[in-house]
């Protein structure tokens, strides 16, 4: 409890040069500071206790699983890049294999497809598919990893529209200076960005669903990277990531270096900053072979000479002063909750997949777990879409009921 207490001692004493400042303590008991400095809300959080839980269920049984092991192929996944629960209760995953959505009814039993592998009229060409989102009255709108063309399709499956947004600047000469989808939002604004390997600062925008601008957000700093004079920008073992994702009415675009979240409203401006007691850990020795490890481990045993020289590529990579303080953070929650993914250092991994729940304004609610193999698609109010592999390396599709408890 030392830390904690030394965190809010040193939070409320900045607080009277930014502004009013209140300290709460949410239902889970995990204390909170509040204040404003210049228009711009910061949420001071605590650490939930280590090892505590929400209690937050997801339930033992799903209430629908869709996909086999044998059988026809509609049931037959490849890599499952979206899914999600239309208000008649059908539902629709995006499969990139294929490049197909499939409609299953609220039993899980196959309808029909969607899309399909080809250059016709709601058909998907080569890029590869990204994402999924359903908008007002049913709708969808799919994209593409790189690739600026937005896709929209009917709640009945008709093709309403193709297009690549003006904005995207695709028809540049540099094409690597484009805009391409990043996340959407449930309001069904488009964040989109430049990439930033390539590009630092980056661009970033909000589009509407039919690719016109709303707003900008300027040019932030992309991840970082080792750099030898004037080389390119090259890889930093425990570099960080930039996340840029959509939060409700806001949009993040956070280094996961610190664990602090910044949230921009449609027009620029910085408008909430969340952050999380954290202690900055420098990469031991352990970590490092345990990263170098597991990339080795993805090279065939019996080539011997290209594991001693990848090995060596590796062991001369730049390693970054810090390992990163969270790993991921997703705001497509349907009430509006923040869900942060625990980082886990290399060789510490444990099974599931552990998440740091906040609320729709930022304060910490504590921690909830799901299980390995698991990786959530949709996030309804009472309900979670998620795709699960088992033991054997097949993939399904599981609607699950979701119980929030005292929130």
């Amino acid at each position: 409890m030392r830390s904690i207490s030394i965190f809010f001692v040193v939070a409320a004493a900045l607080a009277p040069t930014a502004g009013a400042s209140q300290e709460t303590e949410g239902p889970t008991g995990i204390r909170t500071l509040i204040r404003d400095s210049a228009g711009i809300r910061i949420i001071e959080n605590a650490r939930p206790p280590e090892g505590s839980r929400l209690d937050w269920r997801l339930g033992p049984e799903p209430l629908v699983s869709i996909g086999r092991m044998e059988g026809g192929e509609p049931y037959l996944f490849h890599r499952v890049f979206g899914a999600t629960l239309l208000s008649d209760g059908r539902i629709v995953v995006g499969d990139d294999g294929p490049k197909e959505l499939r409609v299953f009814d609220r039993n899980g039993e196959y309808l029909e497809t969607w899309g399909g592998r080809g250059e016709g009229p709601g058909e998907f060409g080569g890029a590869q598919l990204w994402g999924m989102e359903r908008l007002a009255g049913d709708s969808i709108l799919v994209w593409h990893f790189w690739y600026p063309e937005l896709t929209v399709f009917g709640p009945n499956g008709e093709f309403v529209r193709r297009f690549i947004p003006e904005r995207s600047r695709w028809d540049n000469w540099d094409r690597r200076s484009h805009l391409w989808p990043l996340s959407v939002s449930r309001g069904g604004l488009i964040l989109a960005g430049q990439d930033d390997v390539y590009f630092d600062p980056a661009e970033v925008e909000v589009w509407d669903a039919g690719g016109r601008l709303r707003g900008s957000l300027g040019a932030h700093p992309a991840r970082e990277s080792s750099r030898a004079g004037n080389e390119d920008r090259g890889p930093l073992m425990f570099g960080d990531y930039v996340y840029r994702r959509a939060w409700g009415d806001l949009f993040i675009i956070s280094s996961n270096r610190r664990y602090e979240i910044k949230a921009f409203a449609v027009d620029g401006s910085l408008a909430r900053i969340v952050r999380m007691e954290h202690v900055p850990r420098e990469p031991a020795e352990a970590h490092i072979e345990a990263y170098i490890g597991e990339r080795l481990s993805r090279i065939p045993s019996e080539r011997t000479d290209r594991l001693a020289e990848r090995r060596r590529e590796l062991r001369s990579m730049p390693v970054a002063e810090h390992l990163p303080a969270f790993a991921a953070v997703r705001g497509d929650d349907a009430l509006g909750y923040l869900w942060v993914f625990e980082y886990e250092a290399p060789g510490e991994e444990t099974a599931g997949t552990l998440f740091n729940i906040f609320d729709s304004e930022g304060r910490v609610l504590g921690y909830f777990e799901i299980p390995e193999g698991m990786a959530i698609m949709e996030i309804g109010a009472d309900y979670v879409l998620a795709r699960v592999e088992n033991d054997l390396g097949v993939h399904s599709v599981q609607l699950l009921p979701f119980e929030r408890g005292s929130r």
